[in-house]
């Protein structure tokens, strides 16, 4: 059988947000704990709502400022603007262990947020795929789409909406093609 044809071809969008110590409660405990690392395994979003499955892990007495810090719910952990959303969030712990934490989240009224996947769902639209992980002062983004547009305008607007203390770094924008290559799974064992 003939191999089909690509119907469409998948963008890549990859960035990383530097934050200075100081700048964001969750991002210190990044700076504070060098080796805590947290990285999304689920990331779905529509028009007014987004829900995320994080993994952390780290030293037990960093996993334990991250509850203090990331399950606050009346903290938003993803806006980069200074004003902070009005949106209402919950928080699940899914697996607890002494040294790692698995998150469901639930984000409602995200059309008032200025959280990275907020503004490139507004920007593209349906079918867009998210990964990021936060480690040390950075917040590593990879955004597939299989949008034909010109993401420009969505890197100007992510820059437009960042606080003071936060600076966009855009590694890769362009064809998803390397992306095949990865292998590393989300959640390891």
């Amino acid at each position: 059988m003939a191999p089909q044809p690509n119907l469409f071809s998948v963008k890549e969008f990859a960035f990383t947000l530097r934050f200075t110590a100081g700048t964001d409660p969750v991002m210190d405990l990044f700076h504070e704990y060098p080796t805590l690392r947290l990285r999304n395994g689920m990331c779905t979003v529509t028009e007014n709502a987004m829900w995320r499955i994080d993994h952390v892990d780290g030293p037990a007495d960093a996993i334990s400022a991250f509850d203090e810090v990331f399950l606050d719910e009346e903290r938003c952990n993803e806006c980069l603007d200074e004003h902070r959303c009005s949106g209402t969030r919950e928080y699940q712990v899914l697996d607890r262990r002494p040294a790692a934490r698995t998150v469901y989240t639930y984000h409602a009224h995200i059309d008032r947020c200025c959280a990275v996947p907020a503004i490139v769902t507004d920007y593209i639209g349906d079918g867009v795929v998210f990964e990021s992980e936060r480690t040390s002062g950075t917040y590593r983004w990879r955004v597939l789409s299989p949008v034909e547009t010109s993401l420009d305008p969505l890197v100007d607007r992510l820059e437009s909406t960042l606080r003071t203390g936060v600076q966009l770094d855009v590694d890769h924008l362009g064809n998803g093609e390397r992306r095949r290559h990865k292998t590393q799974p989300v959640f390891p064992q």
